[in-house]
């Protein structure tokens, strides 16, 4: 029912949009031809910014999202220390450790941790603004016109995004100093569009024609479930004091999430990071990388929608996804031996990123649009071009964007090995896709 949902939905949008122009022809509105039944293509198709790099990058920005969640990371809460007094090392069990950051010591040689999280994430805004109310105008061509004739659309989008995660966590120390881990992620991905006050403009030459579409909110929903891209970690503790401890690895995300439903990248990466951390009651840690990630189909180089790309392939030309730097730093505290509180500020920084501007008039800012405010001639003379010219729209421009959150939580021994954590996400800025509030985690783990 989603998919016949999808195709109705899309069917209407290009209905509406030539309506007053029945001899025009709107290709189809999703850049994933191949694709056209997946998550990938729903915004493409409900906001008709498949065509255009007005809102066409949202898929970029949830891929972002699902590569670089903090997760939780495999820290045993029961780890060792050395004993000066006997000359041996011995288990420390003044603090469980932390949740979203790694530390510097090792789970143990031959020791297994398996872990377990759920995640939820409701997004409310996207750089600053509300995902519910996001004014767009998009440029769209229609193949069946002459290059002189565009087609620009003018409507309201309501989006909407939540995601689920489940993370599987196993990690095996290989030596006293050498972990080896494998993050398993299972993500249920539901997406929503919609659209109001819905106008097209169709301008020729000098000439324009402005027309209302349907008053009726068109919108539809869908959702999808599969594991998602999985990481594989190495890290080793390069010095190995009585309390201090400095441990560096390298983290390789694997596509093997289906990217077209939002389960995965599509993207490898590679992170090398440094830990630094200090034993007792009171653990301060500091965590710092560089992620790097490769090309991916949700990331469309804008020369597609210009159409001045020049390369020979029949593909869509692709970007990689941005970069950053990933930094954490913070502290846990053992109130008692078997309960530890977490405090913790979390951060990525993106280079060149795809974002979301706030809304300005669309005239002289939509590529190819006339900016009707100083004149009345050419297409501007045609009756409704200067209110469609002066709608409001949301643009979407490269620049270096900060996602910094704090983290508090909780873990509980209750018995035993066995550990169970809570905790809070809460984000400090606007950057990126943003839950409103705080994104919730719990945890179950145990240290065989």
């Amino acid at each position: 029912m989603k998919r016949v949902a999808i195709i109705l939905l899309g069917m209407g949008v290009l209905g509406v949009s030539v309506g007053a122009q029945a001899q025009a022809v709107v290709p189809n509105n999703c850049p994933y031809q191949s694709h056209r039944l997946s998550l990938a293509c729903l915004i493409p198709d409900v906001t008709a910014t498949g065509r255009s790099p007005n809102l066409g990058t949202f898929d970029t920005t949830i891929a972002q999202v699902l590569g670089q969640l903090p997760l939780a990371a495999p820290v045993s809460g029961f780890v060792l220390g050395f004993d000066k007094a006997t000359g041996q090392f011995v288990p420390l069990n003044e603090n469980l450790g932390s949740v979203l950051t790694e530390r510097g010591n090792t789970v143990g040689k031959y020791k297994v941790f398996v872990g377990f999280t759920a995640q939820r994430f409701v997004f409310h805004a996207i750089d600053g603004q509300r995902l519910s109310d996001l004014p767009s105008v998009a440029a769209i061509t229609a193949s069946s016109t002459s290059s002189s004739t565009s087609i620009f659309a003018a409507n309201t989008v309501s989006l909407g995004a939540n995601l689920n995660q489940y993370t599987g966590i196993v990690a095996f120390g290989l030596t006293d100093k050498i972990d080896l881990s494998l993050t398993v992620p299972f993500e249920r991905v539901s997406l929503s569009g919609g659209y109001t006050n819905y106008t097209n403009a169709l301008v020729s030459g000098t000439s324009a024609v402005v027309t209302p579409g349907a008053p009726a909110t068109n919108f539809v929903a869908g959702s999808a479930s599969g594991f998602g891209d999985i990481l594989l970690n190495m890290k080793g503790t390069v010095y190995n004091g009585e309390k201090s401890k400095l441990a560096m690895g390298l983290e390789t995300r694997l596509p093997t999430g289906n990217e077209y439903n939002f389960l995965g990248t599509g993207s490898w990466g590679v992170k090398p990071y440094i830990v630094f951390s200090r034993l007792g009651r009171v653990t301060p840690h500091v965590n710092v990388g560089y992620q790097w990630n490769d090309f991916t189909n949700l990331y469309i180089n804008k020369c597609y929608f210009a159409q001045t790309c020049t390369a020979n392939s029949s593909a869509i030309p692709t970007l990689q996804l941005p970069h950053s730097i990933d930094y954490s730093f913070g502290a846990d505290f053992g109130i008692i031996p078997k309960l530890t509180v977490v405090g913790d500020f979390v951060g990525q920084h993106y280079f060149d990123d795809p974002s979301v501007t706030a809304p300005v008039t669309a005239g002289g800012n939509v590529p190819g649009l006339p900016n009707c405010a100083n004149t009345n001639t050419g297409p501007c003379s045609a009756a409704g071009m200067l209110q469609f010219t002066q709608s409001l729209t949301v643009l979407v421009k490269n620049t270096s964007i900060n996602q910094d959150n704090v983290a508090v939580g909780l873990k509980v021994n209750p018995i035993g090995k066995l550990i169970i954590s809570a905790n809070a996400l809460i984000r400090l800025d606007n950057g990126g896709l943003r839950p409103d509030r705080f994104a919730p985690l719990v945890g179950i783990s145990y240290r065989f």
